[in-house]
């Protein structure tokens, strides 16, 4: 493999959408999968501080991987990463840990020029030097 796409990972119905764009582009140019998803929150000096909250949002991010990998075929093939921290911060400091050459981040249409917009990507962006896709939803059939 020669480089890494990390798919950034929410609670929203978007993620899928990124999710099945990131394993296409994985497949065709031969990258490295990594799922990542960063839990809002504030992060703790050592697991053992951590929160009652915190620990069920960790343990929730790792449920919600899990299925989506599973769901999608990459249970066996996909790396997972899940943080507890400033999600947009996270995602940028795992790119740099995982070394990863592009970000792909879903994001609903909006408007009524149905415009792809992603706030998130915007504030993914601002702290990490990698460039970050924002992955179309799906065409939905009736």
């Amino acid at each position: 493999m020669r480089g890494t796409l990390l798919c950034a990972v929410s609670d929203g119905e978007e993620s899928a959408d990124a999710l099945e764009l990131g394993a296409q582009l994985s497949d065709r140019l031969s990258l490295r999968l990594v799922l990542a998803h960063a839990v809002d929150g504030i992060k703790s000096i050592g697991d053992e501080d951590e929160s009652v909250t915190m620990k069920a949002n960790r343990k929730g991010a790792e449920r919600r991987l899990a299925q989506l990998a599973q769901a999608h075929g990459l249970a066996e093939r996909a790396e997972r990463r899940v943080a507890v921290g400033e999600p947009a911060a996270l995602v940028g400091q795992i790119a740099a840990e995982e070394a990863a050459d592009v970000i792909l981040v879903g994001a609903p249409v909006r408007g009524w020029r149905n415009r792809l917009e992603s706030r998130f990507a915007d504030e993914v962006g601002a702290e990490t030097p990698v460039p970050v896709l924002i992955a179309p939803p799906r065409t939905r059939r009736d």
